[in-house]
């Protein structure tokens, strides 16, 4: 199809590009014939450029972060061959390739393929893969079914391809009223809803981090299940429809929702439901109020969580750096096939949960889990510290994060008597004002900065924020202060100690802290 001329380049692309590479082909031609714009549509089928020249990054779909271990093993195998012996974690539930040589992407993709996963909008303007919470449909406190939901969700054509969106497009569906389904942050957020034993659907809409956060909005309060599905292909479509095409800063769900509001926001869903001939959707109720009432994470620290199921749990893994050697994802795929269940489940936090552990082997997962070199305690609290690849993959980021992840994990997270006395806490980092890393949404976010040198050059550090927060009505943390990269550390821990010398007791969580005293106190006694 050929392109209108006073498209931008990126929406000229989408129309002139097939996203669906001949990666076979790919691999026979030069890297140098390879366009600037072909590579920007290998997105959509979840292969990114690296920073390096001619290595490449792949993204898999994992709808919930849920693999079997057999499909789990096959990508540890592909890792061995072609990725430096190394997976990644993501923020969103699924698993990254890095390293990948353009003769080797096919290989990737068709390997994946053979065991039920693809990498089809694994990136680009498309909708994204779908995450829930890690506890769907094992943790203890569940309402409804999210992962039939999520599946549905990932098996609709209707859905899955529409791929000519302004931008990217994120669905959350939650299992419970908990903030760990991260509602607030994606463009969909679904929290189901229970009635008289009739399990609806509350609809959230207009969440997205960025470098121009905003929270999502409720805007029904209750969707029957069996529309769950059509409310979801609507608010797509209304997305394709009424996005911003022309400026990209400003072309995702979270400014339509924004400026519509979300009363005039679900009348348009409406609407496109009636032009499908929908029936039933006078049983939609509108919101009463757009603010959002998310309940506070169920998980905070537990090793062992006992599931609904009768006598079995699932057991916490944290995954440093959500960087996994293949050799020890070997170990984690032989535990959970020999003492638990054959499910690997990937946390948004980049750790790994293995489910349907029966009770009579907890203590046994646990010794050989620890006996390998992994960690079970501190989930939720400060050894478990998010962070994005950085500068060392990235083209957008301006900092190492990585580097700050392993010092501040080295300094501060083996000293068990001190993050213990800080309690709940979540750290996050982020390379670029993109926010991939989620700094927005976290106890102590650090974005990187990049600060010009009067005689010249540039010099790394990160701007600190505090409070924020994906429960109740979501807050976005709030700038507390600039530090050079090679104060990180000690800045981190001043922020900590003050927290603890001037809270008002034990109970009160950081995030709260920072509420009740405001950050122009916070930073005021940061200074001193």
């Amino acid at each position: 199809m050929k392109a209108q001329p006073d498209l931008t380049q990126v929406e000229k692309d989408k129309l002139e590009i097939d996203p669906d590479f001949d990666f076979r082909e790919i691999a026979r031609r030069p890297f140098e014939a390879i366009t600037p714009n072909e590579l920007a549509m290998f997105k959509w089928s979840g292969v990114y450029h690296q920073l390096q020249p001619s290595f490449f990054m792949i993204r898999v779909v994992t709808p919930g972060g849920r693999m079997t271990t057999r499909q789990f093993n096959r990508a540890v195998d592909l890792a061995e061959k072609y990725a430096q012996n190394e997976l990644c974690i993501t923020t969103r539930q699924t698993l990254q390739f890095h390293w990948i040589r353009k003769e080797d992407i096919y290989k990737i993709i068709e390997g994946m393929a053979e065991v039920g996963i693809t990498t089809k909008n694994g990136c680009g303007d498309v909708p994204r893969n779908i995450i829930g919470d890690s506890l769907a449909g094992a943790g203890p406190v569940q309402v409804g079914d999210s992962l039939k939901l999520i599946r549905m969700m990932a098996d609709d054509d209707e859905i899955q391809n529409q791929r000519n969106l302004p931008r990217k497009h994120k669905i959350s569906v939650a299992s419970s009223n908990d903030a760990f389904a991260q509602t607030l942050m994606n463009c969909q957020g679904w929290v189901p809803v229970e009635r008289d034993g009739v399990v609806g659907w509350k609809f959230h809409a207009g969440g997205g981090l960025g470098a121009r956060p905003y929270l999502a909005k409720v805007v029904f309060d209750w969707v029957p299940e069996e529309l769950v599905l059509d409310v979801t292909r609507a608010a797509v479509e209304a997305f394709r429809r009424h996005g911003n095409r022309r400026q990209r800063a400003h072309a995702r769900l979270k400014v339509v929702v924004d400026t519509m509001g979300a009363r005039k926001f679900g009348e348009l869903l409406i609407d496109i439901m009636k032009e499908k001939g929908i029936e039933g959707l006078d049983r939609i109720e509108f919101a009463q109020s757009d603010v959002p009432t998310i309940g506070r994470m169920y998980l905070n620290g537990q090793e062992v969580v006992p599931q609904r199921q009768p006598g079995r749990s699932i057991v916490r893994i944290m995954i440093p750096r959500s960087e996994l050697k293949t050799a020890d994802s070997r170990t984690i795929a032989n535990l959970a096939d020999e003492l638990g269940g054959g499910v690997i489940m990937f946390t948004n936090r980049q750790n790994i949960e293995l489910h349907d552990v029966p009770e009579g082997n907890v203590e046994a997962m646990l010794g050989a889990l620890h006996q390998a070199g992994f960690r079970t305690d501190g989930h939720e609290h400060l050894p478990d510290i998010v962070a994005c690849v950085g500068t060392t993959m990235c083209k957008m980021a301006v900092s190492d994060s990585p580097d700050a992840y392993r010092r501040l994990y080295d300094a501060l997270a083996h000293d068990e008597v001190y993050w213990k006395s800080v309690g709940t806490l979540r750290i996050n980092i982020t390379g670029c004002p993109n926010n991939c890393g989620q700094a927005w949404v976290s106890d102590i976010g650090l974005r990187g900065t990049r600060t010009r040198n009067p005689e010249g050059g540039s010099t790394e550090g990160y701007s600190i924020f505090v409070g924020g927060k994906l429960s109740e009505a979501g807050k976005i943390a709030e700038y507390l202060c600039d530090v050079p990269n090679d104060e990180v550390v000690p800045a981190v821990k001043k922020v900590l100690d003050t927290y603890l010398a001037h809270r008002e007791s034990q109970a009160e969580r950081f995030v709260d802290f920072c509420e009740r005293i405001g950050v122009a106190k916070f930073q005021q006694l940061v200074s001193k």
